[in-house]
């Protein structure tokens, strides 16, 4: 089966809520770093109906990200992704907002989960309301909020605006150590989310843009595989509802069964990494070009003897590989590719790590292959 990458920039603020961008800007970033698709998500609005389709050629979706204005202090921020109808009037009970958006066959994803807290940043909008079930998944890496925590002084602050990729490695320990507790109760996609605004920071006369669109653009990207191909934008522009559907269901499908990864593209382009899986006889290697039995998100049954699963990690360039299995490394090398058979259930996951700027930084993070017994 032949799989089709697709580069889409996820959770994007315009003009319609708290970002300094409009639509056109937005799109205008996208296309200049290579994106396929966008997700906008602005606050408690859902401008779908007047700004989705294809801008310029762009496929731009949008969606909301949802939170009780009146709760104090504000927390439990929700991405909602596929929804037809504004779900802000649920906002109160989270376990309503995700049940309403499940209603829509829409896809919800806890956004930020965890933030860090410095005196010049003691503001924050974690997600608190744990007791939830029946979400999409997490925002694995949410690239804004990654760099609060390194807002301990004003200047260091400044000096991060202006080299903002000094400074990040991946995203907070805390946060993939709870994703992986959730993958051991059930699938939990995780994607990433730029949370792009386009604010200006300063100290005293000097000001800078923090996380330009473009900048964010080409930064932190969810990498989706589809069966099928898009369709793309129509000969007349952004009109053809069938078309706009069909592009729409392929990346809600591919995010929803979390056939996807969370690339720091930044880094190094991540287009081309694969994680798959095959069962083959005990110690048999499959041809280089039969078609995987799962990907990445897929779950597979260990089994019975005489039979493995083989796993293969293929990346776009040389990397440090880590194979997981319920969290924890187990095994690990430099090249671009490593290869693995499983013989014990698990929830087995690849990260990468490249080093970029003078120091290893978390590149790529996969969905995970669940692993059953038979």
């Amino acid at each position: 089966m032949t799989w089709f990458e697709y580069t889409g920039n996820i959770h994007i603020h315009t003009t319609y809520s708290d970002g300094v961008g409009t639509f056109d800007d937005v799109v205008e970033a996208a296309l200049w770093a290579g994106d396929d698709f966008v997700y906008v998500t602005d606050h408690n609005v859902l401008v779908r109906e007047r700004e989705e389709g294809y801008r310029r050629g762009l496929l731009t979706l949008v969606g909301q990200e949802v939170h009780d204005d009146d709760r104090v202090p504000q927390r439990n921020h929700l991405l909602c992704l596929g929804v037809t109808s504004d779900v802000t009037g649920q906002a109160r009970d989270p376990q309503q907002l995700i049940d309403a958006v499940n209603a829509q066959q829409g896809l919800s994803f806890l956004a930020h989960p965890y933030e860090e807290v410095t005196p010049l940043a003691p503001d924050h909008w974690a997600w608190e309301s744990w007791e939830v079930g029946g979400y999409t998944g997490v925002e694995l890496w949410n690239y804004m909020s990654s760099f609060r925590g390194f807002t301990t002084s004003r200047f260091r602050t400044l000096v991060m605006g202006i080299m903002p990729h000094w400074f990040l490695r991946a995203p907070l320990s805390k946060m993939v150590r709870k994703w992986d507790e959730l993958t051991q109760q059930r699938q939990v996609v995780a994607i990433g989310g730029t949370d792009v605004h386009g604010w200006t920071i300063g100290m005293g006369p000097l000001r800078r843009v923090f996380l330009p669109y473009r900048h964010c653009a080409q930064a932190l990207n969810t990498h989706i595989l589809t069966p099928r191909r898009l369709l793309g934008a129509p000969p007349n522009g952004r009109s053809d509802p069938e078309h706009l559907r069909h592009d729409r269901e392929l990346v809600l499908d591919a995010l929803r069964r979390g056939h996807c990864w969370v690339g720091y593209d930044l880094a190094g382009a991540t287009r081309g990494f694969r994680f798959a899986a095959w069962q083959t006889p005990a110690g048999v290697t499959p041809p280089a070009a039969e078609s995987p039995h799962a990907i990445m998100g897929d779950g597979m049954a260990l089994p019975q003897w005489g039979c493995e699963i083989y796993l293969r990690v293929d990346a776009p360039a040389v990397a440090e590989i880590r194979l997981l299995r319920n969290g924890h490394v187990v095994t690990r090398r430099w090249g671009r590719r490593l290869e693995y058979f499983v013989s014990t259930p698990g929830v087995y996951r690849a990260e990468l790590w490249r080093t970029r700027w003078g120091r290893l930084r978390g590149w790529i993070f996969s969905n995970p292959i669940y692993v059953r017994d038979a």
